[in-house]
């Protein structure tokens, strides 16, 4: 637990709680919107949690080399995480265009376990590989989500500055490397400013979608 300084360990842990808050939120706003393909990108959004568990309880056991399995299974569920919210954002895509009935013939639980079944396949690939094919769903995913039209502008922007995340990670991954010859969560102060960029990401998705639904809300209370 104490291979992560105290603002390092509020970074992860908030960046946590903030990613339920957008589930949460997410589902409500398809709730209020009327549009339940939203339900579907709150039901794609668990893998991605259960990465973000997988890296805190590394972290917690003060990154054992026992435990580096624990990193592998992160970043599958990241691959994982990314594909179904590229497939969650497709579907909200397709729930405002002109063929309805491509929606109705998508259930919620084909969100989840459709790319679960890549997880096997996953393992013997290096961690290292892994998050770098998780760039290219992720990308699907902000392309479709962006074409849908649907999405409130702030949490648009939160998804988006995930890839600022991506970029930072990167270099300051190399920096550790060749300045401190260790991996990147051994370097708390490089590791938790790299991790403040996602904790951001999530804060401006959780008040993008607390504005949406404030904004449907009103507006059902007009129309009423």
């Amino acid at each position: 637990m104490h291979a992560l300084s105290i603002p390092t360990w509020v970074i992860h842990i908030s960046s946590v709680v903030e990613w339920i808050a957008a589930i949460w939120l997410i589902w409500t706003y398809g709730d209020v919107s009327r549009n339940h393909a939203w339900w579907g990108l709150s039901i794609a959004m668990l893998p991605a949690l259960v990465s973000a568990m997988c890296a805190c309880t590394w972290h917690f056991f003060d990154n054992a080399a026992s435990l580096e399995w624990l990193v592998t299974l992160q970043a599958s569920m990241t691959v994982v995480g990314n594909c179904t919210q590229m497939v969650a954002a497709w579907w909200i895509w397709r729930s405002t265009a002109s063929h309805p009935q491509v929606t109705k013939a998508l259930s919620l639980n084909a969100i989840v376990p459709l790319p679960l079944l890549l997880l096997p396949s996953l393992f013997p690939i290096a961690k290292e590989t892994l998050f770098a094919i998780s760039l290219f769903p992720y990308l699907g995913f902000l392309w479709f989500l962006t074409r849908s039209g649907q999405t409130p502008r702030l949490a648009l922007i939160g998804f988006y500055v995930l890839l600022v995340f991506v970029a930072v990670t990167i270099p300051a991954g190399i920096y550790a490397k060749t300045a401190y010859s260790a991996n990147l969560a051994d370097v708390d102060w490089l590791h938790g400013g790299a991790e403040s960029f996602l904790t951001f990401s999530n804060i401006l998705v959780v008040l993008g979608f607390r504005q949406g639904i404030i904004e449907c809300r009103s507006l059902l209370e007009t129309q009423a």
